[in-house]
């Protein structure tokens, strides 16, 4: 019989090359990605974290949830540190976090009546190769001109050795988990829908990232109209 593990994984290739291949998750995975493009992608995913931690936190003493409280993987706090050095102390209010407002709101019903299907996502935040994660982040922060690892630890720390070892527990940790077959289909149904919430993000940031692309700078428009303004002898 197959691992649980191999079970999410077959389930969620499709939907999981689908994310990665979005134009924004190419860009990222590039570090060409504009800073409002990665600020967006930080704040999503610092809502997710959050809630997420929190509902592993309060559901520790559940026989399902207490073994994948790993703080070593958490990403929260990381988040909220790169948020702070590209927005400033007042980053939470700049941050649109109505994006994966319906995804937060899951994981709060499942923290309240279902907390041994978080394993779902557990398995796809912290276990998964997701937009971003598996590089230095040497790319982006290039591209934005941030100094040393200011502004890219959560990127770094997906490529982090401990990390590696913490995620490598994580998978064990899962597959180790007294599950019938209801209970492994119902995380596997889980972990689709995490993931295809995940596609339809990063679809709507690209097509965001599209608009913002074709929209024409305030200084190119008015080099465009510098020639009609001298033809009417201003």
């Amino acid at each position: 019989m197959s691992s649980l593990t191999e079970l999410l994984h077959r389930a969620t290739a499709d939907e999981a090359r689908a994310v990665t291949g979005t134009p924004l998750a190419r860009r990222l995975a590039r570090g060409e990605v504009d800073r409002g493009g990665y600020v967006r992608v930080l704040s999503c995913y610092q809502a997710l974290y959050a809630e997420l931690e929190w509902a592993l936190m309060w559901n520790r003493q559940h026989p399902a949830v207490g073994p994948l409280c790993l703080p070593e993987l958490w990403c929260n706090e990381l988040l909220q540190e790169d948020l702070h050095t590209l927005l400033g102390p007042g980053w939470y209010a700049s941050t649109r976090r109505h994006d994966v407002a319906a995804y937060v709101e899951r994981l709060g019903l499942l923290c309240d009546e279902s907390p041994e299907l978080l394993a779902a996502h557990a398995w796809v935040l912290y276990a998964t190769d997701l937009p971003g994660a598996g590089q230095t982040g040497a790319g982006v922060a290039r591209t934005l001109g941030l100094r040393g690892a200011s502004g890219t630890a959560f990127l770094r720390h997906s490529t982090h050795l401990d990390g590696t070892a913490y995620r490598a527990h994580l998978l064990d940790t899962l597959d180790q988990m007294p599950l019938d077959a209801r209970g492994r289909d119902a995380l596997v149904h889980e972990a689709r829908r995490a993931v295809r919430g995940l596609h339809s993000l990063f679809e709507m940031l690209s097509r965001e990232l599209s608009r913002r692309e074709e929209r024409p700078s305030a200084t190119s428009l008015w080099g465009r109209l510098m020639p009609l303004r001298g033809a009417f002898g201003a």
